[in-house]
């Protein structure tokens, strides 16, 4: 399964994204593809940061990229 997050977009316009991929226990802070609004959960940076601890912390791997 795969689980897309980012963050409200920054006075510049950017966003910064997490993908973990829960059967190859992988993750990426880029996606691939470019994605739209539906396809993530909109979450704080500061959630985003914890999610990728947390993904360090259970052993994934950090790709570049995913999705």
């Amino acid at each position: 399964m795969l689980l897309i997050f980012a963050t409200k977009r920054s006075a510049n316009g950017y966003r910064k994204y997490l993908l973990i991929d829960t059967e190859s226990r992988q993750f990426a802070r880029e996606p691939r593809h470019w994605l739209t609004r539906e396809d993530f959960a909109e979450v704080s940076a500061a959630d985003l940061r914890r999610l990728q601890e947390q993904a360090e912390t259970a052993h994934f791997e950090r790709v570049d990229y995913l999705g």
